[in-house]
């Protein structure tokens, strides 16, 4: 059976300002920020630790940069396709959804910033779409349970799945 892809508006930072639904979070990791990129890049990334997330597949050789592309999978068969506009390794990275097994998102943004703190890194990740209807009638329901626990478990389940790594 072939699975049937939307296409996903790409889109740039201006989202991040204009997106109608917006989340952001930090996080303080207590490893160098080398430690904490290495584990948002390696090959399986945040299906370590994200709930929900079932597999991730970089569909690009490394080394990694502008044009990169990966798709994720999640545990209810839910995927995306992912394309990297900003590569700033070691520091920064932020990637336009490009297509979507299901037709929920008009535009969708992620940003990841690591920067380096006294007491280790700091991840900073913005997420930001819009959403086509009737998905969009839905976006505090849909917020509430699905984006906001995916988010807290992306970022907060970070700092955990290193340290079961040391």
């Amino acid at each position: 059976m072939t699975t049937r892809w939307y296409p996903v508006e790409e889109c740039d930072d201006s989202l991040l300002t204009s997106a109608s639904v917006y989340l952001t979070r930090t996080v303080d990791v207590p490893y160098p920020a080398e430690e904490t990129w290495a584990a948002l890049t390696d090959d399986s990334g945040p299906a370590h630790w994200t709930k929900g997330v079932k597999r991730l597949t970089w569909t690009s050789p490394r080394p990694f940069g502008v044009g990169t592309t990966r798709e994720v999978e999640t545990v209810g068969g839910f995927a995306l396709r992912e394309r990297f506009y900003r590569w700033d390794e070691g520091h920064r990275k932020t990637f336009t959804v490009v297509g979507s097994t299901h037709n929920v998102f008009k535009r969708l943004v992620e940003d990841y910033v690591v920067e380096s703190t006294p007491e280790g890194s700091r991840l900073t990740w913005q997420w930001a779409g819009d959403l086509h209807r009737p998905w969009s009638f839905m976006k505090p329901v849909l917020k509430k349970l699905v984006l906001e626990p995916t988010a807290e478990s992306h970022i907060g389940g970070l700092p955990a799945h290193m340290a079961s790594t040391h």
